[in-house]
């Protein structure tokens, strides 16, 4: 059974880890303002001639392939080249899917470095196990597979934490497996809930050598924060300002009173 580390949700606020993330352009101020909340330090860039003092700076990486391009391909590359002390990375591959090029993409980044987590919803993380899924952009989709199955194939395959999320969450290293069944219908109409999840985790990472109970316990504060905050609300709107209020406040003991 995974033991979550909720002691991480104050660590993160105290150390204030530097998260830098290269963006979905869709989504970097919800981003930046999730990190900023749970106490972290968001840094972004999409400039290569950066990448080097950018990795310096930063206690973890998050590569968002959101709205990859060109210019954002060659910071990517450039920011995986320079990361020499190995520090801890989650990869986003965002609708991987639904292009041959993204796709090509993420399993060349995914071929050549290391990724600590992927994160990604069951359509993503199914086209990088090869299995056939029925998606739609960036929609989780649906499928005949078996999703922990699934993460697992991608976590051996890529010697990483995969956490495929939806409305239930798989989080697995390939041997040992954490699912949480937490979760809100708002998270499917807040568009950037698995951006900002992806960097919350990257914050977790950054606190904590031991990275598979990081992820797991980021993404069940993530969820359990998200449910709490649709229990005191009666609209999407207000919601999405609880839960943001929720994300400064929440503590362990409101956390496991979710669960």
């Amino acid at each position: 059974m995974t033991k979550l580390q909720l002691e991480l949700l104050e660590r993160v606020r105290q150390q204030n880890p530097v998260v830098l993330t290269i963006p979905n352009m869709v989504t970097p101020d919800k981003v930046a303002d999730g990190l900023s909340t749970i106490g972290a330090s968001p840094i972004m860039s999409l400039a290569p001639q950066e990448a080097a003092e950018m990795v310096k700076l930063a206690d973890a990486i998050t590569i968002n392939l959101g709205t990859i391009h060109e210019e954002q391909a060659n910071e990517i590359t450039t920011i995986l080249k320079n990361n020499q002390d190995q520090k801890p990375m989650v990869l986003d591959p965002v609708a991987i899917g639904a292009s041959h090029y993204r796709l090509a993409f993420a399993k060349q980044l995914l071929q050549d470095h290391h990724f600590t987590v992927i994160r990604g919803n069951a359509g993503e993380i199914a086209a990088l196990a090869n299995v056939n899924w029925h998606s739609r952009g960036i929609d989780g989709g649906s499928g005949q597979a078996d999703l922990h199955e699934i993460a697992k194939v991608v976590a051996h395959q890529y010697h990483c934490i995969v956490a495929l999320t939806g409305k239930s969450d798989i989080v697995t290293d390939g041997n040992n497996t954490f699912v949480n069944l937490l979760s809100t219908s708002y998270f499917v109409t807040n568009v950037g809930s698995g951006d900002v999840l992806s960097s919350v985790i990257a914050a977790y990472l950054g606190v904590s050598k031991d990275y598979y109970a990081a992820a797991c316990t980021a993404t069940k504060v993530f969820t359990a924060t998200g449910v709490k905050a649709a229990r005191e609300s009666t609209g999407f709107g207000q919601w999405q300002t609880k839960f943001r209020d929720e994300l400064a406040t929440i503590n362990s003991s409101e956390v496991l009173s979710v669960l």
